[in-house]
């Protein structure tokens, strides 16, 4: 199976390097020419757009940061839907709104291709050991079709219903996780404004009703790493990333009906985070708008 990957991103980058691994013919494009030159040494053929990637594969895969770059990639002049074939199988691994799920794979319809909403869940780790959680939405058909490609960067992968199913559930998940998020970093001043150690909340809580995966990885994140990434690295936990999936989750709720009391509010120290030019910095940056509310330090004076 020829298999195409747009987009080497921090997410996109190591899947497309699995790809290769499992020993598909691959061709990639990126509009940078470091990880197009990376994926080349790993046996890719780079081309010069999506449509070219299109037309040289039976399976697109993308991986891209917005709505706009998605439908972008997909229905532009230069894009997937302009090179592909009937029969070929598209895959969004993007976090976007289902709104633009649909609109690509009513296009994409009119051509027989088919489309699959496919984002991925899992740490940097396992976006190298190529075992991150895949949440499809799409025709089960094309879903099996597409299962080698898939397998070969997700461990477990979760079809999840119609199109735009798998782009709902990643912002449910996301939403749940930067409530988490903020609820670990409102506790954490209160405890110390009260008086409390960060040690003692993080060995008392972790083992008790309060505790979760969330409060321990963040706990851990905010008292030992700077939210500044490496010089020459991108975000592992990007601010800009979680902000856009905890804002399309909010447009999602408008457009649904449904009531978003805690996610509307955690909502607003990322967008705080954004509005102080922290986009590119790790999520946990948002720590600093706790304490300065709190008047209190939470966060090692090294960091």
């Amino acid at each position: 199976m020829r298999v195409g990957f747009i987009g080497l991103g921090g997410i996109g980058k190591p899947m497309a390097i699995n790809v290769a691994k499992a020993g598909f013919e691959l061709t990639v494009h990126d509009l940078r020419d470091q990880p197009l030159e990376e994926l080349r040494q790993h046996g890719a053929r780079v081309a010069a757009s999506a449509r070219e990637v299109a037309a040289a594969s039976d399976i697109v895969l993308a991986s891209l940061p917005s709505n706009e770059a998605s439908s972008d990639v997909a229905l532009g002049p230069d894009g997937v839907l302009a090179g592909a074939k009937a029969g070929d199988i598209y895959v969004e691994l993007s976090t976007i709104s289902p709104e633009v799920v649909h609109l690509i794979a009513a296009r994409a319809t009119q051509k027989e291709i088919t489309v699959l909403d496919a984002p991925v869940s899992g740490s940097v780790a396992q976006r190298r050991e190529g075992t991150l959680s895949v949440m499809v939405g799409g025709d089960p058909a094309a879903l099996n079709r597409a299962m080698p490609v898939l397998q070969a960067f997700g461990e477990k992968v979760f079809h999840v219903g119609e199109s735009g199913a798998g782009v709902t559930v990643k912002l449910v998940n996301n939403l749940l996780a930067g409530i988490g998020m903020v609820a670990t970093m409102e506790a954490l001043v209160l405890g110390a404004k009260a008086g409390l150690s960060v040690e003692v909340m993080q060995d008392v809580i972790s083992a008790s009703s309060g505790g979760s995966p969330m409060f321990r990885s963040m706990v851990e994140r905010i008292t030992t790493l700077s939210p500044d990434p490496p010089p020459g690295q991108t975000a592992d936990m990007g601010l800009h990333t979680i902000a856009k999936d905890m804002k399309l989750a909010v447009e999602l709720a408008q457009q649904v009906a449904a009531p978003l009391l805690l996610g509307t509010s955690a909502t607003q120290p990322f967008v705080a985070g954004l509005a102080r030019g922290w986009a590119d910095k790790e999520l946990w940056a948002i720590m600093e708008i706790f304490e300065e509310m709190g008047d209190v330090r939470v966060r090692p004076a090294e960091l």
